[in-house]
């Protein structure tokens, strides 16, 4: 029962992630060469975010710290949503 908040927050941090990806690309059909270079930026800042959170809440459950896996798996939903959040306005 303990490990599912964690696994959820790694299946939400990863459907958020591919969800993120896809807003991006939708968005650079009309950019320059400039835009297009900072969104791949963004992109790969944010898959690598996902990923390492990822990684760390596995290593966490395996130590028995439950609750901060759960923190650090729900870490880049809150980053992404913060930046949508920024972006949207």
């Amino acid at each position: 029962m303990k490990y599912i908040i964690p696994i959820a927050g790694m299946a939400c941090t990863a459907f958020v992630t591919v969800l993120m990806l896809v807003f991006m690309l939708a968005g650079a059909a009309n950019s320059n060469a400039d835009q297009l270079r900072s969104m791949k930026l963004w992109a790969g800042g944010l898959s690598l975010l996902s990923v390492g959170c990822i990684v760390a809440g596995i290593v966490l459950i395996r130590y028995d710290r439950f609750g901060l896996a759960t923190i650090v798996a729900f870490v880049p939903v809150a980053v992404m949503f913060i930046i949508f959040a920024v972006s949207a306005s």
